[in-house]
């Protein structure tokens, strides 16, 4: 069999599979400015009062802003709405056990805000979701408001849901 070749004119390759195969490192992504943190730490805040009816026994909870950790103060905060909020990091997703703990092998969620599409300066709309297995995970839109306090959580709208 042939080797495949992609699908370059005359040989070129883009920089982008140029530096993947180089083992260049992704282009970071924006540090999220201090409103940015407010409104994601609002949806973390909406989603760790929700019932999750696929949720482990005393799951320990993820936090995952745009795929990597929130700052150490969101945390602390949310740690207040009970003491299993781990940064994402603290967990890894297995085929066969879902998300669970690092260090202790305990089973969790993963609550992700991924994206902010800005309505206007008072309303944002965030995508993210929450993740426990491959046959258990669900995608939604937030709708947070803020309204001479902090931003809330206003609706939210189910994207998919397995």
């Amino acid at each position: 069999m042939l080797p495949t070749r992609p699908a370059y004119p005359r040989g070129e390759a883009s920089a982008a599979h140029a530096s993947s195969h180089l083992g260049a490192a992704r282009p970071r992504r924006p540090v999220p400015t201090p409103l940015e943190v407010a409104v994601c730490e609002a949806v973390f805040r909406y989603q760790l009062q929700q019932p999750l009816a696929a949720a482990p026994q005393s799951a320990h909870y993820y936090l995952a802003l745009q795929e990597r950790d929130p700052e150490a103060a969101i945390l602390h905060r949310l740690q207040r709405l009970g003491p299993a909020v781990h940064p994402f990091s603290h967990g890894r997703v297995t085929a066969r056990d879902g998300v669970i703990d690092r260090a202790t092998g305990a089973r969790g969620v993963i609550l992700q805000v991924a994206r902010l599409v800005w309505v206007h300066t008072a309303a944002v709309d965030a995508v993210g979701g929450y993740y426990c297995t491959h046959r258990h995970a669900a995608g939604f839109r937030y709708h947070v408001a803020r309204d001479r306090g902090p931003w809330a959580v206003t609706a939210a709208h189910l994207l998919w849901r397995v």
